[in-house]
Parts: C-alpha cells; sequence; structure tokens
C-alpha cells in the first residue's frame, strides 16, 4: 500500500501533486640483538614485548559502524549491521515493510490529496534569534539550540507541539521531487515532550545572480568545522524557510541510524539559494563523494 502522502499548497491553485606502504618499498636491514640484550627481554614482564593495535572508531569493520561511501556498511547495509555481540545493530534501517524515510515525492500522485494551507499552518516562528551551538555528529555538523524554550515549534493538527532542537544538512538532498534530487536539503528537527520527532526539510538549489543564498544558511555553513559546541551562530529561524509555501507532509522515519519510526514529515515545497562552493566544501567535509544522503525509500503504509 502506498503511504499516504498529503499535499498542501500556499494558495488557492491546485497542484499536481591508515596508510599503506608499497610492496617496493625499501626493506630495512634487521637490527642486531646482543645475548645479554635479548636474556633481558624474554625475562621482562609480557606487556611490554606485546603490542595490540589500538581501536579504529572510523575503521568500517568496527562493530555497529555505519557511513555512506563503504559498500560494506553504507545506507544499503544499515539494516545488516552487527553490533559487539552479533545483534543486528539498527534493524529498522532494513524493514522493507516500514515506513523509512527519506521518499520520493510525485506531484502527479497527490492530485487527489492536496489540501489549500501553508507551512504557517503548522509551524511557530521565534520572535528572535535563537543562539544554535556547533558539534560534530558522525561526521556531520549539528547546530543544537542552546535553549529549548526558544519558541519555534511544530504544531500538528491535533494541537500536539513538537518544539524546536536542532538542525542540520545532507548533500544531496534526500527527500527527491519526481525523481530528482536538489542539490542540498536542510533537515529542522523538533521534538514533543514525550519524545516524538517532526522535521521539517527545506530544498536548496546553486543560487545565482538572480536566485542568490539564503543568508541565514550561509552563517550556518560558515561554521562546518566547529565542534564541542563551543563556536556557536544565532540565526532567524523564520528565514530558514518560506512560511507561505505549501507543503508536503506524511510519517516516515530517521534518514539516519537507528532509522527510528513514526517519524511527522513536513518538506516545504519549492527551494531556496545555497551557495555551490559552500556546498561543496560540506560535501567535502562530510567525506567527498557520494555525500550524506540516504536513497529514498519504498512508499509502505
Amino acid at each position: 500500500a502506498m503511504a499516504s502522502v498529503v499535499a498542501s499548497v500556499g494558495g488557492p491553485v491546485a497542484v499536481r501533486a591508515s596508510s599503506v606502504s608499497s610492496s617496493n618499498d625499501p626493506k630495512p636491514a634487521p637490527a642486531r640483538i646482543s645475548r645479554s640484550s635479548r636474556r633481558a627481554m624474554l625475562a621482562a614482564p609480557v606487556s611490554i614485548v606485546i603490542a595490540t593495535r589500538a581501536p579504529d572508531s572510523a575503521d568500517a569493520s568496527a562493530p555497529g559502524e555505519w557511513g555512506y561511501a563503504d559498500s560494506s556498511n553504507g545506507p544499503l547495509r544499515w539494516g545488516d549491521i552487527l553490533d559487539a555481540d552479533g545483534k543486528a545493530s539498527y534493524p529498522a534501517c532494513g524493514c522493507a515493510a516500514c515506513q523509512q524515510s527519506p521518499i520520493d515525492l510525485v506531484r502527479t500522485a497527490a492530485r487527489g490529496n492536496v489540501r489549500v494551507g501553508s507551512l504557517a499552518d503548522r509551524l511557530v516562528a521565534p520572535d528572535k534569534p535563537v543562539t544554535l551551538a556547533v558539534s560534530q555528529k558522525h561526521g556531520t555538523p549539528n547546530y543544537v539550540a542552546t535553549d529549548r524554550a526558544n519558541g519555534a515549534a511544530v504544531v500538528a493538527p491535533d494541537g500536539a507541539r513538537y518544539d524546536f532542537d536542532s538542525l542540520h544538512f545532507h548533500t544531496p538532498a534526500e527527500n527527491t521531487v519526481d525523481g530528482v534530487a536538489n542539490a542540498m536539503e536542510m533537515h529542522m528537527v523538533h521534538v514533543s515532550p514525550a519524545g516524538d520527532v517532526a522535521v521539517l526539510g527545506v530544498l536548496f538549489r546553486h543560487a545565482d545572480a538572480d536566485f542568490p543564498a539564503n543568508a541565514e544558511v550561509t552563517k550556518l555553513l560558515e561554521k562546518i568545522a566547529a565542534d564541542g559546541g563551543r563556536e556557536k551562530v544565532r540565526v532567524n529561524l523564520g528565514s530558514l524557510y518560506d512560511s507561505g509555501a505549501g507543503f508536503w507532509e506524511w510519517t516516515g522515519s530517521l534518514t539516519t541510524p537507528p532509522c527510528s519510526g513514526n517519524v511527522r514529515w513536513l518538506l516545504q515545497k519549492g527551494t531556496f539559494g545555497v551557495s555551490a562552493a559552500q556546498r561543496e566544501a560540506f560535501r567535502e567535509h562530510v567525506g567527498g563523494f557520494p555525500g550524506n544522503a540516504r536513497p529514498t525509500q519504498p512508499l509502505n503504509g
């Protein structure tokens, strides 16, 4: 069955909806060890003559480690990754019958499921700039609100409120429209008092003379290398999206392990601009090709 994707429009217009050495390197001559030194080594505690390799947190073979570029632990294998006990670390990521994200939004498929409305119907913008502390989360800059009582929120039709918690970026965009991925996507993560999650996605394409980069996003992407929460950036959250734009809405999942489900998704219709140079710097920061985007998932419902 198809997942229920509702398209809302911003007006009464209907929408179709570590290093390796070469084998040719010269080999050093073995050092000569005197008989007295040899006797001293054999008499020494075992711990000083046996060396072990330090664990490498970035090693793709480490239990539970996931990534994007390595085929052994990339997105197509997240559900197969085992922990140190041999159990699946992220079983939801491999659930073929679950409502997983991201997805491909087909505009014509939403023709019969369209209602008039805009993001202003779902989002509460704060009345002042919000301070975000920058840290690295699995190699990606994560911008976390220093004050959860910042006033920004997603409000569901049933009145459930999800307060703004953090935001991050993916390149290329994870959610696609008619099979096409934009240059970048921002996810604004909101959390309810019960711990439920709502995500607002905003798509970006490369800016040009007639389509300028979003100024607030430019500030954020200047801090991609910051870590530990020491560096902070103040942004106007209401300028990170178009409150008058229509949107798609559906139930999905987190797009990174553990791929937890029951996430309320909103995706803004229309795009903002992002500097091509900043987007490329971001891609290099997260490891280069192929970026940090999970492929689209089946529309299960």
